[in-house]
């Protein structure tokens, strides 16, 4: 079981950094595409307003929830992998959100993602974790 999980955390982060760098931010730039408001939007306000965002994209919603039902025969095969999985995007869904409102507490326990939006949004995709970003060699670490 605790192997499961671990694997399904670390699939969670790689799915994540996945997403955010190449559905996100490089699909995003094309004209029309239904994820632009991640960067015309979401980075826009952050960058704007000292990092907080209080909006709430329903594409993001609609596709966590999309995630968590394509994953749902893991349940069978494996229970551990399945809440690690599951569990990464409750996460994700609560701690972004959180963190665009918090931005202290996001700079201070979660920096990799003020760096991604306060510093170099091409580094730094992970919003839970860092653990694709040093898998993938996209982790920047800045100095204040």
């Amino acid at each position: 079981m605790l192997i499961g999980l671990s694997m399904g955390i670390l699939y969670g982060s790689v799915l994540e950094w996945f997403v955010h760098k190449y559905i996100f931010h490089k699909m995003g730039r094309k004209k029309g595409s239904i994820f632009a408001y991640h960067l015309k939007g979401h980075h826009v306000l952050s960058r704007k307003n000292n990092f907080i965002d209080l909006t709430e994209s329903k594409v993001e919603s609609i596709g966590m929830f999309g995630l968590i039902l394509i994953h749902m025969p893991l349940l069978y095969i494996s229970l551990g992998f399945w809440l690690g999985i599951t569990g990464y995007a409750l996460a994700f869904k609560t701690l972004h959100g959180y963190q665009h409102s918090h931005p202290e507490f996001t700079k201070k326990y979660m920096k990799w993602h003020w760096d991604h939006h306060m510093k170099d949004s091409n580094k730094n995709f992970g919003v839970v974790l860092p653990l694709s970003d040093y898998l993938f060699g996209t982790r920047k670490k800045y100095k204040n």
